[in-house]
């Protein structure tokens, strides 16, 4: 079972083992060579990489951290497993 965090009551729903989903928009930056991640799950998530794998560990490394600084809570005990869905969108 997975919930959306940015739904209510996630962060209860999470204390009991409920996986949350959290979404990120990763997009290509053609002029300065570089992928971006950003998330409106996560206030302040925004990350540049030169490859899609280095964007990918470094946005696993970033979310305990942030979502720690908002729940203004110990960063050092939050942890998060990470696993990527893809989905492409052509506007």
């Amino acid at each position: 079972m997975t919930y959306p965090y940015r739904y209510p009551l996630s962060r209860f729903f999470a204390k009991f083992g409920i996986t949350l989903n959290i979404r990120i928009d990763v997009m290509r930056d053609v002029e300065a060579n570089v992928y971006v991640a950003t998330s409106k799950d996560i206030p302040g998530l925004v990350l540049e990489a030169d490859s899609f794998a280095q964007l990918r560990d470094e946005v696993t490394e970033a979310i305990p951290s942030l979502l720690a600084l908002e729940d203004n809570s110990n960063h050092y005990h939050a942890s998060a497993d990470v696993i990527y869905k893809d989905h492409i969108a052509i506007t």
